[in-house]
């Protein structure tokens, strides 16, 4: 049913005149005559009794107007939200966020969209790589961010890589090696080491940097960075990752870099992950752009040697 012909159908209830009901719905009297007619004819009953001093509703009119007026208010406050959609407003957008990504972007993703999209609601699961592609490709997340490290061979998904930052050690300043202008790989090993749990890229990439397993040398792995950075912060372990995530400690002096010689090249291999098939939400297009600008905020922070907070909005 053609929902024109509802408003055609609304308007003369409103009004009970063709006159007046013809310019409340923008068209000629004889066009909008034509109009209920059709539906009439369509519908098989009378919506309208006509006489010479207007028009009334029939028994079957009073019941079709009454089911109209909600479908034509359903049917706008549809468009309505499709627009919304169209402009990433509105919806539900769900998130996959690894570890580092987790530290990194849940402040400046959740303050963007409450400010710039409150209608959307937005759903972030945290999780190992493996576990956040699983829920990908089932189509319970959106879209990934975290490491692509050993995806590029992948069909089925379109990466897209973020800046890079380098990642290094970090102690507290009563740790013995706080103190010293370079540490060589010798003496960090004699020292306990924390991390999360590295993917085998980075994980190979660590041993050979040390000359050895990464395997034997890490003391103490957990899921989530703040239990490594309190393992640092207690004086106990140096801790390994990306110098954003402890940007806080690092900032109020809790937590110090330990100077490598030679120095660690490795820098962290993070990217947006989405399906190959699927046109992204234009909220998850938003996300995306935020995210590139928070990890070019971070990636030139660390190549000045700075830590701050960098968090640039899109409007």
């Amino acid at each position: 049913m053609d929902i024109r012909k509802l408003v055609h159908v609304l308007g003369l209830a409103k009004n009970l005149t063709f006159s007046r009901a013809s310019v409340d719905v923008n068209l000629s009297q004889p066009a909008l005559s034509r109009s209920i007619q059709s539906i009439e004819a369509e519908l098989g009953v009378m919506l309208f009794e006509r006489t010479k001093r207007g028009v009334s509703l029939t028994p079957y009119g009073k019941v079709f107007t009454e089911r109209a007026r909600k479908i034509v208010l359903e049917t706008n406050e549809l468009r309505r939200d499709l627009a919304l959609m169209q402009r990433g407003e509105y919806g539900e957008l769900s998130i996959g966020l690894g570890s580092t990504a987790a530290i990194v972007l849940i402040e400046p993703l959740l303050d963007y969209f409450a400010e710039h999209a409150p209608q959307l609601r937005v759903n972030i699961k945290r999780g190992e790589r493996d576990a956040l592609l699983r829920l990908l490709l089932d189509e319970q997340v959106d879209i990934v961010f975290g490491d692509i490290a050993l995806l590029e061979d992948r069909n089925d998904l379109l990466l897209s890589p973020l800046p890079r930052w380098p990642s290094g050690f970090f102690c507290a300043p009563n740790h013995p090696l706080a103190n010293q202008s370079v540490v060589t790989r010798s003496e960090l090993l004699n020292h306990r080491i924390s991390s999360i749990a590295l993917s085998p890229w980075a994980m190979a990439d660590l041993s050979e940097y040390f000359e050895q397993s990464a395997a034997s040398f890490i003391s103490f792995r957990s899921d989530d960075f703040r239990d490594v950075e309190a393992a640092a912060l207690g004086g106990r372990m140096v801790a390994f990752g990306n110098k954003p995530v402890f940007r806080g400690s690092i900032e109020c002096g809790a937590l110090r870099e330990v100077i490598l010689d030679p120095p660690l090249q490795r820098s962290a291999r993070f990217g947006t992950v989405s399906l190959a098939a699927r046109t992204l939400l234009p909220a998850a297009i938003e996300a995306k752009a935020l995210v590139e600008s928070v990890f070019e905020g971070f990636s030139r922070a660390s190549m000045s040697d700075t830590v701050s907070s960098l968090v640039h909005p899109l409007r």
